[in-house]
């Protein structure tokens, strides 16, 4: 897979590349030692990692509904 076909499957598959981003901030959020350090306790790093996956979500929906639906 060369870059060119790499931009291509990115571009057309924006739920997933969201869904791929919000899954290495949760895996993050839970393994690293810093962010736990940082944190003040579980709940507000838990609230964080959803208002980014709720916020990804909702961007990437709005983009295959542009996609699927250009007269909306």
């Amino acid at each position: 897979m060369n870059f060119d076909a790499l931009k291509v499957f990115l571009r057309d598959n924006p739920v997933r590349v969201r869904a791929g981003i919000a899954a290495v901030l949760v895996l993050v959020a839970q393994t690293v030692p810093a962010v736990a350090d940082v944190a003040v306790n579980d709940t507000v790093v838990d609230f964080l990692t959803f208002l980014v996956v709720l916020i990804c979500g909702e961007s990437a929906s709005r983009q295959v509904a542009a996609k699927y639906n250009p007269g909306d």
